[in-house]
């Protein structure tokens, strides 16, 4: 009997995830954006258009996203998309800047006839990229979630935290601090994107906020620890703790209209670790009244 009863529960389950096909693009596809292609694809509905962008490093057509879209294609109808030289897309000219890689963002959506205005979310590095989007084409952002976002001058302090002609007998530190120190050099072999992040940083630091908009932060829970390994020195390992010491203050003065909220887990990539959190603060867009 225990038998027949597993036998009848394995069957349940598995025609319950037959019921439910995978969700599949409306639109896919490349699109010339100045002499080369990017990827994008799109859940295309009759809501409003969010737009996801992706971590440094990481491709929108990496599947990651894909729990998270069908939960809210109720609300959004969804785009996101490969940048320069990830995923799908093709490499084009580098390096480049933060203003270029949202400059071949609009191009792609107008070549799409993806048509705005746009909300945004995305997670990590995906806050420089939308905020340079804003502050070139404000009139077409609605709003933006940021799923633990790096603050603003994260590659800026990795660069110059250090004393010129820093030395050490430990290699494991000095290894740590050439790396830091490849921010210079935006055709570092080791980086996923050939970001310029210094002229990058110059541009962010001048750009306009997004006013009255809705903004929404959603930061993974306090580890309780340092930003740097235990071999770091004191007075250099400061400047990236305080850099995070003061993010929240930073988000909130992103707009009049945002909030902060955090996460129960520690991990990064919350919209894999915390989905129902991140799901939600997303929604919350569509609120104007939310995040006060």
């Amino acid at each position: 009997m225990n038998k027949i009863l597993i036998l009848m529960l394995s069957l349940a389950s598995f025609f319950s995830i037959a019921d439910e096909a995978p969700i599949t693009p409306t639109k896919s596809g490349m699109y010339d954006v100045g002499g080369f292609k990017l990827y994008l694809e799109c859940f295309e509905n009759d809501k409003p258009i969010l737009i996801l962008e992706q971590g440094f490093g990481r491709s929108g057509s990496d599947g990651v996203w894909l729990n998270n879209i069908a939960r809210l294609q109720s609300d959004f109808s969804i785009c996101l998309y490969d940048r320069s030289g990830l995923g799908k897309s093709e490499k084009g000219p580098v390096p480049f800047t933060v203003n270029d890689m949202a400059s071949r963002l609009h191009t792609l959506l107008e070549k799409a006839e993806v048509k705005p205005p746009y909300y945004f979310a995305g997670g990590s590095y995906a806050i420089y990229i939308i905020s340079a989007f804003n502050n070139l084409y404000s009139d077409e952002v609605l709003g933006a979630a940021f799923i633990d976002p790096s603050p603003i001058g994260y590659f800026h302090t990795m660069g110059t935290r250090w004393p010129a002609n820093f030395s050490s007998d430990n290699q494991e530190l000095m290894g740590y601090m050439q790396f830091e120190q490849s921010v210079h050099d935006p055709m570092f072999k080791r980086v996923p994107e050939n970001v310029d992040h210094m002229q990058s940083y110059q541009q962010l630091n001048h750009a306009k906020n997004f006013g009255h908009k809705p903004v929404i932060v959603v930061r993974a829970a306090d580890k309780g620890e340092r930003y740097d390994p235990p071999f770091v020195p004191g007075e250099i390992a400061k400047k990236m703790d305080e850099l995070f010491a003061g993010a929240d203050a930073q988000f909130k003065s992103l707009s009049t209209h945002s909030k902060v909220v955090y996460s129960t887990s520690t991990r990064h990539h919350l919209h894999i670790t915390d989905p129902d959190l991140v799901v939600k603060s997303i929604e919350q867009l569509l609120d104007s009244s939310a995040p006060h």
